[in-house]
């Protein structure tokens, strides 16, 4: 039977959208010292999904579409 959560998996998830998912990755393994799970690329070789882990922390990142926006896409910061 499914667990909600998943196992493995904190209650709260933030998944967060990058213009540039590999280059926003990158900075947040080496800044920060999380420890990449997942690096999803697409077509274009660009990661399109990636999961990053600090303790029992997940923090899940994508890039911004026509349904997904980010701040900046949406005018702000």
């Amino acid at each position: 039977m499914p667990q909600n959560p998943p196992e493995g998996f904190p209650r709260i998830t933030p998944y967060l959208l990058y213009e540039d998912v590999d280059a926003a990755l990158d900075w947040l393994v080496g800044a920060f010292g999380f420890t990449e799970e997942v690096r999803m690329k697409g077509p274009d070789g660009r990661a399109n999904h990636a999961e990053i882990r600090l303790g029992d922390g997940v923090v899940m990142m994508g890039h911004p579409g026509p349904d997904y926006q980010n701040p900046k896409r949406r005018g702000g910061a």
